[in-house]
């Protein structure tokens, strides 16, 4: 059993590691050959056991609409993991929208 807890840890440690780093889930899965399936379970993992910011008093986090021309889309991951990909720039407004 504490063996199974120090895995969790070293796992958990690896999603707070690439929280810090700013790189895209499936980045920082490449750069340390994580298949990506793989480290998005230990991260709903990490979620459901209450660790990092997911868990602070509000559910909200910044929302940031990049407005670079030829973006090619924009993914929002929500809390639960359910995930909306837009293939062209939408404005935050619309976002809000969607998500309210």
């Amino acid at each position: 059993m504490q063996n199974k807890e120090v895995v969790w840890r070293q796992k958990f440690a690896m999603i707070e590691q690439w929280q810090q780093s700013g790189l895209s889930q499936k980045a920082y899965c490449e750069q340390n050959n994580i298949a990506y399936h793989i480290f998005h379970y230990w991260y709903k993992r990490h979620r459901v056991a209450g660790h990092g910011a997911d868990n602070q008093a509000s559910s909200f986090i910044k929302l940031e609409v990049p407005s670079r021309a030829g973006y090619a889309h924009i993914e929002l991951v929500l809390p639960d993991g359910k995930r909306i990909l837009f293939h062209h720039l939408v404005s935050s407004d619309y976002l809000k929208a969607i998500i309210s």
